[in-house]
């Protein structure tokens, strides 16, 4: 079995769903880094509190857990989008079954396609589990976050206790920035996490 953590740094964030809805920009991934940028700048200046946004207590109890945890240089993968830990999901051979953790604000099992994409950060996790259906998925989310899709509830196994899958060892770490969700002022907490990571790692 190849044990997976997959770390959205979204879900450190310290704001309710309301306030993601009114602080942070509307639409997809993937948005141009320049127009994101902007959006970014104007929502700072239409909202005050938004630069006073930090972490929760449990970026602190992921970092420390990171920095014990030795992982194979080569199992350890940080992107800004979601979607490419399916580049790493793909180097694992079909024969071997897979069990995700996913740390997230969402649960990434939505149905739709972006831009008449395949894949994209919020329905990778669906991909994965169509095209191999013995995987094996446990999802982290924080209290307020959205449990249902059109099809219904989630349907794999979810808890707000992230504690709970941190006394384990994994064969693969993933993490990703998500910037559309993810505040640039917070990106010095997110580098925080790449490195503890790193500073783990054996060969």
């Amino acid at each position: 079995m190849a044990k997976i953590l997959s770390i959205d740094f979204d879900y450190f964030i310290d704001a309710s769903n309301l306030e993601r809805e009114i602080y942070f920009p509307r639409g997809g991934d993937e948005i141009p880094s320049e127009q994101l940028k902007t959006i970014w700048q104007m929502k700072h200046a239409q909202y005050s509190q938004l630069p006073k946004i930090g972490v929760i207590e449990q970026f602190y109890t992921m970092k420390n857990y990171l920095r014990l945890l030795e992982i194979k240089k080569d199992n350890f993968y940080n992107s800004d989008s979601h979607k490419n830990i399916k580049k790493l999901i793909d180097t694992i051979p079909k024969s071997s079954q897979l069990s995700i953790v996913n740390v997230d604000f969402h649960h990434d099992y939505y149905h739709y396609y972006s831009g008449g994409q395949y894949l994209n950060c919020g329905n990778w996790l669906r991909r994965v589990v169509e095209e191999r259906p013995n995987t094996l998925v446990k999802w982290i989310r924080r209290e307020d976050s959205q449990i249902y899709s059109l099809e219904g509830e989630f349907p794999f196994q979810h808890t707000t206790d992230l504690t709970s899958v941190l006394s384990e060892g994994y064969d693969y770490i993933f993490i990703c920035r998500s910037p559309e969700w993810s505040p640039p002022h917070l990106g010095k907490r997110y580098d925080e996490l790449v490195r503890a990571a790193l500073d783990s790692q054996i060969a």
